[in-house]
C-alpha cells in the first residue's frame, strides 16, 4: 500500500552555521506568523501551536492605515547613515524571549523615511513609487542603509534569520500609486528609455489625456496610441528595474545564503489600476537569479465563507522558474472587527468570517489551498486580534501537524486544464473598461468551481512549457498576437487533441496593426460572433467566447468534452493534486466525488475519519459551513 504523504523540509538547517540551503527537491515551504501589532501573548499562543517561523518587519513608514507597521518600535533609519541598530536587536531580543525556537524571516523597508523626502524635496516612494524610483539619490541612500543594516543582521542574528524580504511601494508590495505622473528623474529616465530604443526623445512625459488614450472602443491602436503604451511599459520596466537593483544590492551582502524574496506580479487581482501599479513587468522578474520566492495575500475578491479564494499572480509560472511562494493569511476573522486604527475601522470586514465556525472553515480552505499547491504560507495578524479564542488555535495546531507530516518540498500538478495570461496585451487595454475585472480577477471564480483543478501560467513561459498534459487551455486576454506568438500557438497549444478557449477579442491587435478579421484567421472563428462558438479545426478544437467571465458550468462542460477529469458536478470550490482533495461549501449537504482512479483508502483529515475503501469514488456528508481535506491512499 502506497501512501502519498512525506515527512521533511524543502530545505536543511545547519544549526551551527545557521546556513540555510536548498534541496534538490524545490524550495523551502514555511508554516509562519505575522503581525504588525507586536503582542506577546498572541506570539506565545502560536508557539504553542508548534508555529516558529516568524516574520520580523523593522519599518520606518507610516501604513495605508496612518499608524505605523510597526507601533512598538522607533524606525531604525533616523538620518543620512544613521541607524538605530539597537532599537533593531530588540526586536529580534523580544522575540526570542518569548519563543526561543523562533526563525525569522526579515522584512526590509526601503521606502522613504520623512525626514528623506524633506532633506532631498522628493516624493515619498510609498504612496508614489514612479515618482521616485529612478532617483540615483535615493537608490544611492536606500542601498547604503539596506547594506548596513544586512551586515549587522548577517554578523550578529544571522543563526536565526531564514529568508529576507524586500519591502518597497504602497502597502510594502512595490505598488506604484503615481498614476502615471511624473517628476524630473522619471522624465529624465522616460526620454533614456526611448532614445536608447532608438526613439525619437519624447522631451516629456506624455500627459493624462494621451497616456490613457483608447483609439478603438477598449483598445490603444498599435500605432496612433504608440506614445501611450511605450510609456506604460516603461514605467512598469522602471519598477521591475528598481527591484532587481535591490535584489542585485543585497545579494552582494547574503550571497544567496537565504531566500530572497518580495512581492510583485499581481495580474490576476488589481481591476481599474492595474495599468498604473507597475506589477506588469513579473516575467523578467520572475526569472531573475538573484530572487527566491514571492509573496502575496489570497484574493480579495472571492475570499468570503463559501468563496474560493485564489492567486493574484501566476502561481504556476513562479513554480516553473524554480521559486517559491507564499500566501498570507490576512482574513477578517470576527475577533478582528473590533479593531480600528484612528477612530476609523480596518477595511475588509465586509467580507470577513462571521463566527467561530466559519472562520474555522475559511482557516482550512486557506490552508488546503496552500498545502495542495505546493506553497507556503504565514497566519497573518495584521493589526491585532485576528486570532482569539482557544478553538482557533486548536485549529491552527492541527493545521501545523498537518503541514509537518504532509508538505512536500514540491507538488506535483495533475491538472489537466491550463490557463495562459498575458502582460503585453495588458498595455493595450483601456484601465477603464467595464469588463477590466471580468479578464481575470472574476475569472477565477468559475476556474475553481468547475470540478477539476488548473495550473496559471504567464503566455512568456509558454515556449518552455510542456502542454502535453493538458486537455483544456484556456487564453483569457491574448490580445496580442505577431508571427512568433503564431508560431508557439500552432506548436504548443492549437495541437495534439487540445481544446482551446479563446477569451474576449484574441489576436485582435496583430503584428503591429489593430485589425478585428485577424481573429476569426487565429481561431477559425469571426471576431462579431455573439455567443459562445466552436470550429473543430485541424487536430484541435477552437472555442471562443465573445464576452470574458465564462461560467463555471460552461468551463465544465468544456473541460469534460476536452477529456479532462471531473471531480465533482458541485459549483463550489475545489483544490485537488494526486494525493490530496479539499472541497469547501457554505451550504452543506451529501457530495459525491469522483477520483481519477480507485485507490485503496480515503481519508478525511480534519475529523480523522476514513470516508472511503477500495473505491474510484465516495460520498460524504459536509455540514454548514465547511472545509473538508481528503488523502488518496492507493
Amino acid at each position: 500500500m502506497k501512501t502519498f504523504c512525506i515527512v521533511g523540509l524543502a530545505w536543511v538547517t545547519n544549526a551551527l552555521a545557521g546556513q540555510v540551503v536548498p534541496s534538490e527537491e524545490g524550495p523551502p515551504r514555511w508554516f509562519g506568523f505575522n503581525t504588525y501589532a507586536p503582542n506577546a501573548e498572541t506570539l506565545r499562543r502560536f508557539a504553542q501551536a508548534g508555529v516558529n517561523t516568524i516574520v520580523c518587519f523593522p519599518s520606518n513608514v507610516l501604513g495605508m492605515t496612518g499608524v505605523p507597521y510597526n507601533n512598538a518600535y522607533p524606525p531604525i533609519w533616523l538620518g543620512p547613515g544613521k541607524y538605530d541598530f539597537e532599537c533593531l536587536d530588540r526586536q529580534v531580543a523580544d522575540k526570542l524571549a518569548v519563543n526561543p525556537k523562533a526563525k525569522f524571516i526579515f522584512f526590509l523597508d526601503l521606502n522613504t523615511p520623512t525626514w528623506w523626502c524633506r532633506l532631498e524635496k522628493s516624493p515619498d516612494s510609498f504612496n508614489e513609487l514612479g515618482r521616485v524610483a529612478a532617483s540615483e539619490v535615493w537608490r544611492r541612500d536606500t542601498r547604503e542603509y539596506l547594506q548596513a543594516v544586512l551586515r549587522h543582521l548577517e554578523s550578529k542574528h544571522r543563526d536565526v534569520i531564514i529568508a529576507y524580504f524586500l519591502a518597497c511601494g504602497s502597502t510594502i508590495e512595490w505598488l506604484d500609486r503615481s498614476s502615471g505622473e511624473e517628476s524630473r528623474t522619471r522624465r529624465e529616465a522616460w526620454r533614456r528609455w526611448m532614445i536608447q530604443r532608438g526613439e525619437p526623445d519624447p522631451i516629456d512625459i506624455p500627459p493624462a489625456s494621451v497616456r490613457d488614450h483608447v483609439s478603438h472602443g477598449p483598445f490603444r491602436d498599435p500605432v496612433g496610441d504608440a506614445l501611450g503604451v511605450s510609456y506604460w511599459k516603461f514605467s512598469h520596466a522602471l519598477i521591475a528595474d528598481t527591484i532587481l537593483y535591490f535584489a542585485a544590492s543585497t545579494q552582494e551582502v547574503i550571497r544567496h545564503r537565504v531566500p530572497l524574496g518580495l512581492c510583485y506580479g499581481y495580474i490576476m487581482e488589481l481591476t481599474g489600476s492595474q495599468l498604473y501599479n507597475g506589477h506588469l513587468d513579473f516575467d523578467r522578474v520572475y526569472a531573475s537569479s538573484d530572487l527566491d520566492w514571492f509573496i502575496s495575500p489570497g484574493s480579495y475578491h472571492d475570499r468570503q465563507i463559501g468563496g474560493a479564494s485564489g492567486f493574484m499572480v501566476p502561481i504556476s509560472s513562479i513554480q516553473h522558474h524554480g521559486k517559491g511562494f507564499l500566501m498570507s493569511m490576512d482574513h477578517r476573522t470576527p475577533s478582528a472587527r473590533s479593531v480600528s486604527l484612528l477612530g476609523r475601522a480596518v477595511p475588509g470586514h465586509e467580507s470577513g468570517f462571521a463566527d467561530e465556525a466559519a472562520c474555522i472553515a475559511g482557516l482550512r480552505r486557506e490552508f488546503s489551498l496552500r498545502l495542495i499547491s505546493g506553497i507556503s504560507t504565514y497566519w497573518f495578524d495584521l493589526f491585532g486580534h485576528w486570532f482569539e479564542g482557544q478553538a482557533i488555535f486548536d485549529s491552527i495546531a492541527q493545521m501545523r501537524e498537518l503541514w509537518e507530516r504532509l508538505a512536500r518540498p514540491r507538488e506535483e500538478s495533475t491538472a489537466q486544464v491550463a490557463v495562459l495570461v498575458d502582460a503585453e496585451s495588458m498595455y493595450y487595454l483601456d484601465a477603464k473598461a467595464k469588463f477590466y475585472g471580468d479578464l481575470l480577477s472574476r475569472q477565477r471564480y468559475g476556474l475553481y468551481r468547475m470540478g477539476t483543478p488548473y495550473d496559471l501560467y504567464s503566455f512568456a513561459d509558454l515556449p518552455t512549457l510542456d502542454l502535453s498534459r493538458y486537455r483544456l487551455v484556456v487564453l483569457p486576454n491574448l490580445f496580442v498576437v505577431d508571427a512568433k506568438r503564431r508560431s508557439l500557438l500552432r506548436e504548443k497549444v492549437c495541437t495534439g487533441g487540445k481544446t482551446v478557449l479563446w477569451g474576449y477579442s484574441p489576436g485582435i491587435i496583430a503584428d503591429g496593426r489593430y485589425d478585428p478579421s485577424q481573429v476569426e484567421r487565429l481561431t477559425g472563428i469571426p471576431w462579431e460572433a455573439k455567443e459562445l462558438t466552436t470550429r473543430q479545426m485541424d487536430g484541435w478544437r477552437s472555442v471562443y467566447s465573445p464576452k470574458p467571465n465564462v461560467p463555471a458550468s460552461t468551463l465544465r462542460r468544456l473541460a469534460r468534452e476536452a477529456g479532462a477529469h471531473i471531480y465533482w458536478e458541485n459549483e463550489e470550490p475545489l483544490y485537488a493534486n494526486r494525493r490530496l482533495i479539499a472541497l469547501h461549501t457554505i451550504e452543506g449537504g451529501c457530495r459525491t466525488v469522483v477520483l481519477p482512479k480507485k485507490c485503496r483508502r480515503v481519508t478525511e483529515l480534519f475529523s480523522g475519519r476514513v470516508v472511503a475503501e477500495n473505491a474510484s469514488r465516495f460520498e460524504d456528508m459536509l455540514t454548514a459551513p465547511c472545509t473538508t481535506l481528503y488523502e488518496v491512499t492507493e
